[in-house]
């Protein structure tokens, strides 16, 4: 890990603030979060009551333990959800325990209905949702995928601080934009501007995307609302997690929309966007120490 963030630290981070991933994941992604706590709390079904103001991709149908249920929580049959999910363009995922976005179905209107029901019925807890237009800026990047801003928030001795922000996008034709899947990762600086230089899944560095962006030219439109928004919900979670891996877009008019938070094993990406802890990382690493004495 030390070779792997010293390769990567193009950005004059402290390099001793960098968190090893096994030990994040054992030891402060633990003592940040009740874990148990959250395997009930990590729903993307229940977005809508967590955080009803948020702007977030229109639910079309909830699936909650092979109930299907309209966007109000209504129980209604699958001929009826068939029926709303047909005037929609819509994304099909798996609710719960998703992983590197395995599961997630793609349905356009002129698609089949059957593929369309073999969707509905592959597992007891999905969400289904409308498609959203993303903003122009990110859609440049990569039009076949959502590019979501990736953005770490601690609660703290009752403050929340933002510690890493990193963009997420798919490359060119990408269907995903996962890092495993071809994604690149960028560093956002407090300005909403891109850093100068971004990375893939296996290290390789750029300077630009490859559909010809130059990431320092690129500034993220209301970047300020993406911070504001997630700063206020985190407090929401707080009896499950104090770190919260917040993922966003921008809509068509440039308005954050939440996509999803990972309140527990949520990535950091600490490759482009720095130390996962950022200014806060000595005061929770001595915290850590002490409880384990």
């Amino acid at each position: 890990w030390f070779n792997i963030y010293n390769q990567t630290n193009k950005f004059g981070y402290k390099l001793e603030r960098y968190i090893p991933d096994g030990y994040y994941y054992s030891i402060v992604d633990p003592y940040l979060t009740n874990v148990m706590a959250s395997y009930v709390m990590d729903d993307k079904n229940l977005y809508d009551l967590y955080f009803p103001e948020a702007n977030k991709p229109k639910t079309i149908v909830h699936k909650i333990n092979g109930i299907f249920l309209d966007d109000n929580y209504n129980i209604i049959s699958e001929n009826e959800a068939v029926n709303k999910c047909i005037q929609y363009n819509v994304i099909i995922k798996p609710s719960v325990a998703t992983v590197q976005g395995k599961g997630i179905v793609a349905w356009k209107k002129d698609n089949d209905i059957e593929e369309l029901k073999k969707a509905l019925r592959s597992t007891d807890n999905l969400v289904i949702q409308e498609f959203i237009e993303q903003h122009k800026i990110l859609a440049d990047f990569c039009n076949s995928c959502v590019n979501t801003m990736r953005l770490v928030t601690i609660l703290w001795k009752g403050e929340v601080h933002l510690t890493s922000s990193v963009l997420i996008m798919g490359g060119a034709n990408a269907k995903t934009n996962h890092l495993h899947g071809g994604g690149i990762v960028c560093g956002i600086l407090p300005t909403g501007q891109l850093q100068n230089m971004a990375f893939d899944g296996k290290l390789n560095c750029y300077e630009k995307h490859p559909n010809g962006q130059v990431f320092s030219e690129i500034t993220i439109p209301n970047f300020y609302k993406c911070v504001e928004l997630v700063k206020k919900l985190t407090p929401r979670l707080a009896n499950v997690s104090r770190i919260l891996n917040w993922d966003l877009t921008l809509d068509k008019n440039g308005e954050p929309v939440l996509i999803e938070v990972k309140i527990t094993w949520g990535g950091t990406v600490q490759i482009a966007g720095g130390p996962a802890l950022g200014e806060l990382t000595e005061e929770i690493l001595t915290s850590i120490a002490q409880q384990n004495k």
